[in-house]
């Protein structure tokens, strides 16, 4: 056999060998970690993390921490950064992952979250943040989407204190919501698909969680802390469609009624009686009256109703002249979400 071409199938095949040995390992969703199961000192891999990048160490420690009394250390080099991850098991086409990291105030140097590629040991990032300090007492958060793409500021922390970091991926549509300390920062940022070809290694996909103390700017080592590290699908919620009506369907505004009734019917396979009526909105602004609430069949058509009230001022000081629409919103009582909307005659 030629020797170079042994050589590089030998290199395939050795690269396919330590993939398919990572993913044995990889983690389900949802995925959380607080680190508090490992003791101090221990690498925590029974919790599914692997090292990428050896850097000087990595392990639990308990000398600061998001929650609970532990957090995961790691440690880079100059010149040579500490980067840990988790096999995920699948990757949705809806995904948030969140981090709680602490750059040492004084030797975190370039910190980085979010997502990379398995397919190679020097394989890119993608959909990531880059958590830094700008000086002693500001640092900067940055988010990545495609490799090579420009950083997007996301907005800054007070270096010596805990930030979080969460993205809200969406490659259906190849945007994501971006999120800092519980506030969202930004909406609809480009991102990396979450499949795609990389110039380097072919095929690769982002199915690494990973956190990386990447230290590549020399200058001396460099320490990272993270916890509370997390990962799961999103599920776009299900709204149920209802057919209503209102009465009276004109509605005068020198009237002095006390309410306006609506009928809420649901489709097969919804009952009237699931609905939450403290959870109705008429328009978004006048929500159900807490009595009278009636279950029957006003219209005799077989098709069971609800029957709820609402206020005829606050309802008709939303209205202008004319024909106009009403747009009904709620929940049933497991969560569901519930929409219907009829037209209306409003006159003086």
């Amino acid at each position: 056999m030629n020797t170079r071409r042994g050589r590089r199938v030998f290199l395939v095949c050795l690269g396919w060998l330590g993939l398919s040995l990572s993913a044995a390992f990889a983690v389900t969703l949802p995925f959380h970690d607080d680190f508090e199961n490992i003791p101090a000192g221990w690498y925590p891999n029974a919790n599914g993390w692997q090292t990428w990048f050896s850097g000087v160490s990595a392990y639990v420690s308990g000398q600061v921490y998001h929650s609970g009394a532990r957090s995961f250390r790691l440690q880079s080099y100059p010149w040579w950064s500490r980067c840990d991850y988790v096999y995920l098991d699948r990757v949705p086409d809806q995904l948030t992952y969140e981090f709680s990291v602490y750059p040492d105030p004084f030797l975190g140097r370039a910190v980085r979250v979010g997502l990379a590629s398995g397919s190679a040991n020097q394989a890119p990032w993608g959909n990531y943040f880059t958590i830094r300090s700008r000086d002693a007492w500001v640092g900067l958060v940055d988010f990545t989407g495609p490799p090579g793409s420009p950083a997007l500021p996301v907005g800054s922390f007070a270096v010596g204190q805990w930030v979080t970091v969460r993205a809200d991926l969406n490659f259906k549509n190849g945007t994501s919501d971006l999120w800092l300390n519980g506030l969202l920062a930004a909406s609809g940022v480009p991102v990396q698909p979450k499949e795609f070809y990389y110039a380097s290694s072919g095929y690769a996909a982002l199915n690494r969680l990973a956190a990386g103390e990447c230290n590549w700017a020399g200058g001396g080592v460099g320490v990272m802390y993270v916890d509370d590290v997390a990962a799961f699908e999103r599920f776009e919620p299900v709204t149920v469609t209802a057919n209503i009506d209102i009465d009276p369907d004109t509605i005068n505004l020198r009237s002095r009624g006390r309410w306006i009734t609506c009928y809420i019917e649901l489709p097969v396979g919804f009952s009237p009686t699931e609905v939450d009526p403290g959870s109705l909105l008429l328009n978004d602004a006048v929500a159900a009256e807490p009595w009278p609430v009636a279950s029957g069949d006003y219209d005799s058509d077989g098709v069971g109703d609800l029957m709820v009230k609402f206020s005829r001022s606050l309802v008709a000081s939303l209205l202008p002249l004319g024909q106009q629409k009403i747009a009904l919103t709620g929940q049933m009582a497991d969560g569901t979400l519930l929409a219907g909307e009829c037209t209306v005659r409003v006159t003086r």
